[in-house]
């Protein structure tokens, strides 16, 4: 059955787009880290309806890509398969492991470690730059074709390569769960060549967890009748509880999912909290959350850049405020909001920060205004020198209201406007370079 499909909002461009390159060459125009913000949404107690009985008839999918970026270059490339690969590295041999091939992990690469200790570890490892825009646009092509098996407000985006979807109103059993399942495993293979795991469950915790029970390019179906199953496993397998948890938790002879499922709710709430109790409840099989989706209106938009090579001079300085002003404004146009307010943050050479805030004038989501705004919050802050470089800088903006498109909204100061919705659409059809708006010197 396919149904009326109409496009994610967060999806409907591919959020590297909006990445100026700073080098300017072809290298860093084409390799763009991924920009897309997951939601990440791990269930909240107020997610956990009281009222809601835990109904098991519920049908929840969770699909990993198995080593995404990886496979991906290991798809468009034949000559790196059965390689060890990673992806993050940058000019300089500078850079992080944001995913490994399982031939890499096999020898002790990890994600998140620095490409120079990964190399160290395994000095055959082949390191290859983020094509962002390359993955971003697989992940529209899988979006789209997984709003064939059912509506979009029942798939949850959780990261770049995770999502969960709920079958309940799609499927009658566990028999057409699996088919499903498998349809939607052979579909992908057979559109984008990639292979996913899926796990499924009667809630979304216990789909998550059986992903991993069987990886890459698994299925694994977790019925009420196989709880003991999970019972079984390290409690770490639990989203939400990471290495410190972990240890906390063991202090309380904890160490399997079971232990948390069978362990007491007020000691828990004593030493964790609400979340003590969240933790119980999802081990227990009683995670009621359904599907999330974004409901409330965006309240900030912020970009943050590292450099590679740290900057003093001032034309350096205003020549990065500019690009990331025009990547925030660009984002608040896309998303048709004004900003009312803003914070510059500065992260020197050796890890001091300074960051300060400003009340706009007008809410705006003018270019030339943001920047003018974030060089006098910089004249504020201890002036970068060849003693003291400046490594990262960083635009919040927020206040943020619907942008009515009334033209100038300045009292007492005549403004030329400038038409940046239409730049903006032609820098989406034909690239960067087709024009840019000159934002002076100060």
């Amino acid at each position: 059955m396919a149904y009326n499909n109409k496009p994610f909002n967060y999806m409907d461009k591919q959020s590297s787009f909006f990445f100026i390159s700073r080098e300017g060459d072809a290298y860093s125009e084409t390799f763009k880290r991924v920009r897309m913000m997951p939601l990440y949404s791990f269930p909240h107690y107020k997610d956990l309806n009281p009222f809601q009985s835990n109904k098991k008839e519920r049908y929840f999918l969770h699909l990993d890509f198995d080593a995404f970026y990886a496979q991906v270059e290991q798809r468009d490339n034949p000559k790196l398969r059965g390689k060890p690969v990673a992806v993050g590295s940058s000019p300089g041999g500078k850079g992080i492991v944001m995913t490994a091939s399982y031939e890499a992990r096999a020898l002790g690469i990890d994600t998140g470690i620095s490409m120079y200790e990964a190399k160290k570890i395994c000095p055959s490892l082949i390191d290859l730059p983020c094509y962002g825009a390359k993955y971003e646009s697989i992940l529209q092509n899988i979006q789209k074709e997984l709003r064939s098996y059912v509506p979009e407000e029942f798939i949850e985006q959780y990261s770049i390569d995770e999502c969960f979807i709920e079958l309940t109103h799609v499927a009658k059993d566990w028999d057409e769960v699996r088919h499903l399942a498998h349809c939607i495993k052979f579909r992908i293979l057979e559109i984008e060549n990639l292979t996913v795991s899926v796990g499924c469950s009667w809630n979304k915790t216990y789909a998550k967890i059986a992903t991993k029970l069987r990886k890459p390019d698994g299925l694994t179906v977790i019925t009420p009748a196989d709880k003991d199953r999970i019972y079984a496993l390290p409690v770490k397998k639990m989203w939400g509880i990471g290495t410190r948890t972990e240890r906390r938790l063991s202090l309380f002879g904890i160490k399997t999912i079971g232990d948390l499922a069978e362990s007491d709710e007020y000691i828990l709430k004593r030493e964790f909290g609400i979340n003590g109790v969240v933790f119980r409840k999802l081990a227990r099989g009683e995670d009621t959350s359904g599907i999330f989706h974004k409901q409330q209106a965006e309240k900030c938009l912020s970009h943050q850049h590292s450099l590679s090579e740290a900057i003093y001079r001032s034309e350096d300085l205003q020549n990065e405020l500019r690009r990331i002003a025009e990547y925030i404004c660009r984002k608040l146009r896309d998303k048709e909001l004004l900003a009312g307010s803003m914070f510059l943050t500065l992260r020197y050479e050796n890890l001091k920060y300074a960051g300060d805030e400003i009340r706009l004038r007008t809410y705006t989501n003018d270019d030339r205004e943001i920047y003018e705004y974030a060089l006098e919050l910089l004249r504020r802050f201890p002036k970068p020198r060849k003693s003291l470089r400046g490594r990262a800088f960083g635009i919040a903006v927020f206040n943020l209201l619907p942008d009515r498109r009334r033209g100038n909204l300045e009292l007492f100061e005549q403004k030329t406007p400038v038409p940046y919705y239409t730049l903006d659409k032609l820098k989406y059809k034909y690239g960067e370079g087709i024009i840019r708006v000159g934002l002076g010197r100060v």
